[in-house]
This record gives C-alpha cells, sequence and structure tokens, in this order.
C-alpha cells in the first residue's frame, strides 16, 4: 500500500517514478561518458620532435593531461622533463632546436608556429596575453629566456644561438639573452646556418612573393640571393658551404592548370660569386607545381647531389640531382607511393624516409642505401609518419590503433621506445576496418569504419566523420596531429556507445597521389568532394546493421565546411550534424588577373559551393562550435550561419570558446565540446530501433 501511495502521489505531482530513474541514469551515464573521454584526452601525446646532430639526443614535446613539457632521451632511453609546466592553459611548446652535441635545448613557449606575426593565442583569457619567447636550457640547468620570438636555431659549434621576431633577426650567446642584428621588411619564416656558421640563410616572406636574405656574420649586411618574382623558399648550404640551393616557386593564376605550365624551379647560389643559376625546371605536366609536406626540404648527399620532394609521376618521391652536371634527376623512392619526412644519414650516403609503400592506409619507416634497395624499420601494426636523426641514430614518430603518438628510437640496431602509451585501464579500443567503397563519378574512396562492440544489437545510429585540411588523411590508427588524435579517440568512444562511425578520405586529401589531391572542382571552385561525403553516407544507409533514418556527420574546419554541405543540401540523408568552425561562405574577393565577366563566373561558382547557398533545403539539426579567436576560418562564418538558421527557424545548438584558437588548444575545452557533441547526438540521433 505505501509503495502504491508512492506512486500515485508523484504521478499526481507531475513528477513520473520513471522520469526520475531515467534520469538517474542518465546522469550516471554522462558521468561514465565525462570519465570516459577525461581518461583519453589525458594520454601522453609526443610532437615536435627534435635529435642532436653529433649526439644521440632526442627532443620532444610531451602533452599530457592538458599540459604540455619538453621531454629529453638519450640513445632510447627513459625520457627525463626539461621543462616544468603544470597547468592546462593551452599555451603551445613549439620550436625545439638542440645544440649539435646535444648539450643545450632551445624551444619557444607561446606564440602561434602557423600564424608568426599574428598575436599570440590566450586561451586561458589571462590578464596578459602571452608572447613567443624562446628558453633556453642548458646542460639540465635552469631556464634562461632568450628572448622576444620563435625559429630558434644553434650555430654548428653551438656556442651561438639565433632566432627571429618578425622582420628581425635576433642572435646571442648560448645561454645569455639575444640582441637584434638586422631588420628587414616581411617576416621571416626560416632560418639556417652555414656549416662553419659564417652565414645565415633567411626564409622572407614579404606577402606577394618571397626572398631569401644571406646575413654575413663577419661583415655584418644582409645581402639577398637573387631576389625575383617569385616564392623563394627552403634554402640549404652545401656540406662545405660554399653553395646555397633553394626553391623557386610561383602559383599558377586562378582558371589555369598546373600542368600547363612551368610554376618552379630548383636554383643553386654560389656565395663567393654570387651567381644564381637554374639548376632544373621541371618540365610541363604533373609535378609541375611544387609541392612538399611540412617535412620535406632539399639536403645535399656526401657525393654531391641535391635531393628534393617531386611529383613527376603524380606521387610525390623523393628524387636527386647531380649539381655537376646536366642529366635529369632521378627519383630514389618507390612510385605509387608518397613520402612524408625523409633525412639523410650523418655521412649522407643513407636515406631515411616514411612512405605508404605497398598499402596507402599503412605509413612505415624505410631505410636504404642512396640508389639501393629499401628496409622496413618499423612493424605493419603502427604508422609512422615523421622521423629524424639523432647522432647516428633513427628517431621515428609512431602511432598505433591504442598507441598515441610516441618517438621510437633505432639505437645500435635495437629499437628502443623511451615510453609506450597505453589505453587507460578498463577502456577498451575496436580496430578500425580499412573500407573502401565508390562515388557517383567513380572515385575509389577510401575510409575507417569502427565498429560497436559486438554485444550491442543493431540496427544502429551511424556517422560519417570528415577531416580537415583538405589535405589530410586519416588512418586506422591514432593520428600524429594532436587534433586528429582526440577525432579517433572520439569516434573510438561514439562506437563504444553504439554508433557506427565511418572516417572517410575525400579527394583533396593526401596519401593517394596527385591526382586524388588535385582533383577538378574541387572546394570553391564545385566542392566535387561532396560526392565522396554522400557516397559515404549511401555506404552506410546500405548496411543492414544501420538504421537508415539515423546517419550523421560530424567534422571540424573543412569538414565542418562539409558537414554543413551535407545538412543544407542533403537534410533526409543525414539527420544531424557537428559543425566545428567549419567555412559557410566560400565567396571571395574579385581575383586578380580575371576579367569581371571571369570574376563574376568564379564568384557565382564558390555561392554554389557553399552551405548557406542551399539554406532553404537545410532541416536537419545542427550544433555548432567555435573558438572566437580562430586565425584560420573566421568566427564570423559561424555567426552568419547561425542567423541564417534562425531565420528559417532550423533547430540548431551554439557554442563559443571565448579566447580559443582554431584548433583548441586546452583540454578542458575539447573535453567540453566533446560531451556537447554526445549529447547531441544522443539526443536527434541515438534512438535508433
Amino acid at each position: 500500500m505505501k509503495e502504491r501511495a508512492f506512486w500515485h502521489r508523484a504521478c499526481a505531482g507531475g513528477l513520473s517514478v520513471l522520469s526520475v530513474i531515467f534520469g538517474t541514469a542518465r546522469a550516471d551515464e554522462d558521468a561514465a561518458l565525462r570519465l570516459r573521454l577525461s581518461a583519453l584526452l589525458a594520454m601522453p601525446v609526443a610532437s615536435d620532435m627534435v635529435g642532436a646532430a653529433q649526439a644521440k639526443r632526442l627532443a620532444w614535446v610531451e602533452r599530457r593531461n592538458g599540459v604540455r613539457n619538453v621531454m629529453v632521451s638519450d640513445a632510447g632511453g627513459v625520457p627525463h622533463q626539461a621543462s616544468a609546466y603544470t597547468k592546462d592553459d593551452g599555451t603551445p611548446l613549439w620550436g625545439l632546436a638542440l645544440a649539435p652535441d646535444g648539450g643545450t635545448l632551445a624551444y619557444v613557449e607561446g606564440g602561434d608556429p602557423e600564424a608568426l606575426t599574428d598575436p599570440a593565442p590566450n586561451p586561458d583569457n589571462a590578464a596578459r596575453r602571452p608572447k613567443a619567447t624562446v628558453h633556453v636550457v642548458r646542460n639540465g640547468s635552469r631556464n634562461i629566456v632568450a628572448g622576444e620570438g620563435y625559429l630558434p636555431a644553434f650555430s654548428s659549434d653551438g656556442r651561438q644561438l639565433a632566432f627571429a621576431r618578425n622582420g628581425s633577426l635576433l642572435i646571442g650567446n648560448t645561454g645569455s639573452s639575444a640582441h637584434t642584428v638586422v631588420t628587414t621588411a616581411g617576416t621571416i619564416s626560416a632560418l639556417r646556418w652555414s656549416p662553419d656558421g659564417s652565414w645565415i640563410a633567411l626564409e622572407i616572406n614579404r606577402g606577394s612573393h618571397s626572398v631569401i636574405g644571406l646575413w654575413d656574420m663577419q661583415r655584418r649586411l644582409l645581402r639577398f640571393v637573387s631576389p625575383g618574382l617569385g616564392i623563394d623558399r627552403l634554402p640549404n648550404f652545401s656540406r662545405d658551404g660554399r653553395q646555397l640551393a633553394f626553391v623557386r616557386a610561383q602559383e599558377p593564376p586562378l582558371l589555369t592548370r598546373p600542368e600547363d605550365g612551368q610554376f618552379w624551379s630548383l636554383h643553386l647560389y654560389d656565395l663567393a660569386s654570387g651567381t644564381d643559376q637554374t639548376l632544373w625546371t621541371p618540365p610541363r605536366g604533373q609535378g609541375s607545381r611544387f609541392w612538399g609536406a611540412d617535412d620535406l626540404g632539399l639536403e645535399w648527399t656526401a657525393d654531391g647531389r641535391i635531393l628534393f620532394p617531386w611529383e613527376g609521376s603524380g606521387w610525390l618521391r623523393i628524387c636527386a640531382i647531380d649539381v655537376h652536371n646536366a642529366a635529369p634527376p632521378h627519383c630514389l623512392t618507390p612510385d605509387g607511393a608518397e613520402v612524408s619526412s625523409y633525412r639523410l644519414s650523418t655521412d649522407g650516403k643513407s636515406l631515411f624516409y616514411t612512405s605508404n609503400v605497398g598499402d596507402t592506409d599503412h605509413w612505415r619507416a624505410w631505410s636504404q642505401r642512396l640508389d639501393g634497395a629499401a628496409t622496413a624499420l618499423t612493424d605493419k601494426e603502427e604508422e609512422a609518419t615523421a622521423l629524424t636523426m639523432a647522432g647516428g641514430d633513427i628517431a621515428v614518430m609512431a602511432t598505433s590503433a591504442t598507441q598515441t603518438a610516441h618517438p621510437v628510437i633505432f639505437h645500435d640496431a635495437r629499437r628502443r621506445p623511451p615510453s609506450l602509451p597505453a589505453l587507460p585501464e578498463g577502456i577498451r579500443f575496436t580496430s578500425p576496418q580499412s573500407v573502401h567503397f565508390r562515388s557517383e563519378d567513380g572515385f575509389n574512396i577510401h575510409g575507417q569504419l569502427f565498429l560497436p562492440p559486438a554485444g550491442m544489437r543493431g540496427p544502429h545510429p551511424a556517422l560519417v566523420f570528415v577531416h580537415g585540411g583538405p589535405h589530410r588523411q586519416m588512418l586506422p590508427s591514432f593520428n600524429a596531429m594532436g587534433y586528429y588524435s582526440n577525432a579517433y579517440l572520439m569516434n573510438q568512444t561514439l562506437a563504444s556507445r553504439g554508433y557506427l562511425v565511418l572516417s572517410v578520405n575525400y579527394r583533396s586529401g593526401t596519401g593517394y597521389g596527385l591526382a586524388f589531391r588535385n582533383a577538378e572542382r574541387i572546394g570553391s571552385t564545385g566542392s566535387s568532394e561532396y560526392r565522396d561525403v554522400h557516397a559515404a553516407a549511401l555506404y552506410l544507409r546500405a548496411r543492414s546493421d544501420v538504421s537508415p533514418g539515423h546517419i550523421g556527420i560530424w567534422g571540424g574546419s573543412w569538414g565542418g565546411y562539409l558537414a554543413g554541405l551535407a545538412l543544407a543540401r542533403d537534410s533526409a540523408l543525414f539527420a544531424a550534424g557537428a559543425d566545428f568552425h567549419g567555412v559557410h561562405d566560400m565567396t571571395e574577393p574579385d581575383h586578380p588577373g580575371l576579367s569581371p565577366e571571369e570574376n563574376r563566373k568564379a564568384h557565382e561558382t564558390e555561392w554554389r559551393s557553399s552551405p548557406i547557398a542551399d539554406i532553404a533545403h537545410w532541416h536537419s539539426p545542427v550544433l555548432l562550435i567555435h573558438g572566437d579567436d580562430d586565425h584560420d576560418v573566421e568566427f564570423e562564418q559561424s555567426v552568419l550561419l547561425a542567423q541564417m538558421l534562425s531565420a528559417r527557424g532550423v533547430t540548431h545548438e551554439d557554442h563559443a570558446f571565448p579566447g580559443e584558437r582554431h584548433e583548441f588548444l586546452r583540454q578542458q575545452d575539447w573535453l567540453t565540446a566533446y560531451l556537447w557533441m554526445s549529447r547531441f547526438f544522443d539526443r536527434y540521433l541515438g534512438n535508433a530501433p
């Protein structure tokens, strides 16, 4: 009788006991989700790996539980911490450099490596905005501030440190403050010492063009290396310091096919005579536009050859040209595969590189004598996309399906990982399945499928995940980039909660060759890559384990743009979406070199390629998240979309992070954003039968 009376009173008072039970269950589920995501986001993630030239010492940045610190390991031994930061305040650490003997370390605290001249990020909203500052640590002693700036580089004897601040070059004795020796127009975006320490080559960005400057240490003079109208970059001295190799590139005009012109050349500058020689210009066709990843520069071999990246076969490979004769270049790495990083051995006779040879969705580290056969260094179970040298040791940045980015050192022919990350206790991941499907116009599209645990009955709600960039490639493992490392663990979490997730590598991404990356009518010229996203949703809808009316989409940056296109064009297919800092209006100002009529047509195409062009067809609910100090995608892009959705009565939830950048810098902000997204999808997709 008492139980019946309780039920009666509860119902009469408008409170259902079931709602109390379900509410408690929901609170418990939210708490469990928070604990899981907090533990996963707290895993250590390594980045910015560098090695000493003459010592087997390696340094890298480790983000653990949101706190970034610099770690150092000798010969693959247990690492020690070279900095002492304790707060998840989003302050970047980057620009690491080691003196040749490994005894001195330099790094940059604060600033933005992708926007050198912009105000430094302040995601913690400190009373005073931080500035990019160069720190020096000598033999593990106290931290010394060398000055405000970035791009630290040690001289060949380790006695001097140079770095840049906007258009200024600063130099000082190692371990003391530096002073400005010269200031020039533009922004110094790279610098390199000559082998004997008498010169510093500067890559100077002046907006419409870039020039190479040479600072003469003895005469204290700056001279320019045959300046022209192109983008001069990647300067590197020969081993004897007498010559300087660099690339001169141009951007093809809009509406021009890159393969119809010749848009870059390899140059050789003689320091004694001051003469510049065009060493080689690629022929028209594939590779006539310069392309190189962040870790692909120019290298000099011991026998006087210059190594450089080239897509002459349609694949990004490392090729060599002899400076002593006019023979065409010879490519060293295999065809049908791409290279993401490479280094030469200390003696300049062996090549080490990371490549997806044999499987475009699997990257391994390789070793070979120049012009010889290659031997794999890393295992099939891991992904290796970057490497460096530490004395005679080879260091590789590796990930796996269950391990975040971590360095692996090959010391005395033995594999030695300084530390191995592991999933938090009690958390299990599924191994993503590599899948292929075709878009409506015939492109072969690769993706990774995250399945719910076997015990969960279907059919399941499903999600398409679209990466940003767009020059990126997702893999069936943690990603070496922190942004996509987070996305991978989130896809795993969504799968653990009953969602079936398909991460799609759409055209315009990397890893699959030039024709795939530079496919026709991508982005603002026609958004052809959306066909691959649409095909991914159709692939999911055709599966028997997917509830066809409960398919959603999520992504950030270019992925946010594609999520917006999906919801605007195909709300009947995509029932809900999450759009992180996406682009929603692709229209641009008039393009120089185009006639008024050509500009009108270009703007029309840009508009038709924009999510807001199809706002009238947008009916599905969407979650919008953006940091309001974003220097990559204007915050106003999300403000505009929210206004237009409100005007049409479209359900949307929006959130802003005051002070956050494009890539959220604080772990607590990623946690908050992912919790918002989980609850949003549970609300609009989680009721699959």
